[in-house]
């Protein structure tokens, strides 16, 4: 198995962050687009057994990646005032470059890169699902996420054993439709660069990692063999949402809720690993509903990132 970083474009706003599990679920509703649901059923079965995983990470400004959580360490017993302005600002950093965990990535210039996206709260006519007609002086308000950069050019990457043809047509058809809400209406609007390039992690022998996105630790209350000893992480709930051909049915609209791991989450191993959680299934009245619960990691070496 490979780890490959590919690059996006945005050419719109996005009202849907550019999150790993969200992102995966973009490339299973590709492939049955184009390929058919035997061809969806086999890209599961590999990533429920291992066996054929496609485990895909959040997206980042280009040539950064996010900030690792940081380890607990003993805090000084006095703080000056510019110690502490410091440590305020650190906590606001979100990613750091790329160069500092990869060693074929050039380095970008370092900058304390906070946000890369504003938001913009729309105001839009509630609409009767039933007429099919705006209702009249009803309105309600969605948010937009612009991106700051002028570049908006953002990485992710992916471990897997499929070729870099493959790969490059899973995600031109993940996107092909739009990303996330509002996508009919040209939110989401994401072109696929052809710079797919295959990523060498320079601490290879470190069993300390960085998840590159979101992931769960096991499923239905297990506990997986994953050789997994500490997690430092914060922690977020995902409601999801049914979306291509259930999207607008007689279905139940939501997934069960799940509660996730984040990104820049700090993972200690007793083996090496490529990614860790699991594919989410049971989460839905159907059961051929499921989520990526599983995210790439990358060795790192916490005496040269803290």
């Amino acid at each position: 198995m490979s780890l490959y970083k590919i690059s996006i474009k945005l050419l719109s706003p996005i009202s849907t962050p550019l999150m790993g599990d969200t992102i995966w679920g973009h490339v299973v509703w590709g492939i049955a687009n184009h390929e058919g649901d035997d061809a969806v059923n086999t890209f599961l079965s590999g990533c429920r057994t291992g066996d054929d995983p496609f485990v895909v990470s959040s997206a980042f400004p280009h040539g950064y990646v996010c900030k690792p959580i940081p380890t607990v360490k003993k805090r000084k017993s006095f703080l000056s005032t510019i110690d502490y302005a410091q440590i305020k600002k650190n906590k606001k950093i979100r990613y750091i470059s790329a160069s500092n965990f990869f060693d074929n990535i050039s380095k970008i210039k370092d900058s304390d890169v906070m946000f890369d996206f504003e938001n913009y709260e729309q105001t839009r006519n509630a609409v009767n699902r039933i007429s099919g007609t705006a209702e009249n002086g009803i309105l309600f308000s969605t948010s937009e996420l612009w991106a700051k950069a002028e570049n908006s050019t953002y990485d992710l990457y992916v471990w897997t054993n499929k070729s870099i043809q493959r790969i490059q047509n899973l995600f031109t058809w993940a996107f092909e439709n739009g990303y996330g809400a509002n996508s009919s209406i040209g939110n989401g609007n994401i072109h696929v660069l052809k710079t797919i390039q295959e990523i060498l992690p320079k601490a290879e022998k470190s069993f300390t990692y960085l998840a590159l996105g979101p992931f769960v630790r096991s499923q239905n209350g297990g506990i997986p063999d994953d050789g997994i000893k500490t997690i430092c992480a914060d922690t977020f709930t995902r409601t999801g949402k049914i979306g291509g051909m259930f999207a607008g049915g007689v279905l139940q609209p939501y997934k069960k809720t799940v509660v996730l791991f984040n990104e820049g989450a700090v993972i200690t191993a007793t083996k090496p690993l490529k990614y860790v959680g699991v594919l989410l299934t049971d989460i839905h009245s159907d059961s051929r509903i499921c989520q990526s619960g599983f995210a790439p990691v990358i060795p790192i070496d916490l005496q040269e990132d803290e």
